[in-house]
């Protein structure tokens, strides 16, 4: 069980400092419904709906499903025993993913929102300093904050270095640990902050189907 637990946090840091997935078809979804109060519409996912800006588009997660194996593969050089437990359940950890349109086309602002029953059970405490030892470990320098958005305890991890930058939010609801992960640039990063905080707040957790 520990193992597990280990590789689904790799595997989360995988998809935090790893994975500029290339564009794909986006698919059909449930049309946005506007809030001109705050300038944003509301995008449904598994288990959860969020409020983003307009410009955002939905996408399949199992379009780039080949390029993430490839890359557990090549780090853990196996798709067998629990490694391959993880890939087989990875398009269904994935509630949301998309990028915003409004941003530059060569390098979209991209969001991933993942959800994990496993984790859900491990103290919240635990599981953050678990990802602070993996960022440490893989030298990425982060800084962290404690908030209260949406009336929910959540950890916010922001880095931003060389071009490249991502902000992470991890909070619990409805026994599932949540991690929604922006993927961006530092200037982006710099100017959208708050709007990224506000979207994550406005997140509507619901339960899951029973599987």
């Amino acid at each position: 069980m520990k193992k597990k637990i280990v590789l689904t946090v790799v595997l989360m840091i995988l998809l935090l400092t790893g994975c500029h997935f290339p564009s794909a078809k986006s698919t059909p979804t449930p049309a946005p419904t506007p809030t001109p109060n705050f300038g944003m519409q509301l995008y449904y996912g598994l288990g959860m709906s969020i409020y983003l800006p307009p410009t955002y588009v939905a996408e399949d997660i199992k379009a780039q499903l080949p390029g993430i194996v490839d890359t557990l593969t090549s780090l853990f050089g196996s798709k067998d025993g629990t490694i391959k437990d993880i890939i087989n359940n990875l398009e269904e950890s994935v509630s949301w993913y998309g990028y915003d349109s409004g941003t530059a086309a060569v390098y979209p602002t991209r969001l991933v929102v993942i959800h994990n029953k496993t984790l859900a059970k491990t103290p919240l405490s635990l599981v953050i300093y678990g990802l602070e030892r993996v960022l440490r470990k893989e030298n990425v320098e982060v800084d962290s904050d404690t908030l209260t958005l949406g009336n929910r305890e959540t950890y916010r991890f922001t880095y931003s270095q060389a071009g490249n930058a991502w902000v992470a939010y991890v909070f619990k609801a409805e026994e599932q640990l949540w991690l929604s992960v922006f993927i961006t640039t530092p200037a982006n990063l710099a100017v959208s902050l708050n709007e990224y905080d506000v979207s994550v707040g406005s997140m509507i957790i619901a339960p899951l189907p029973a599987q």
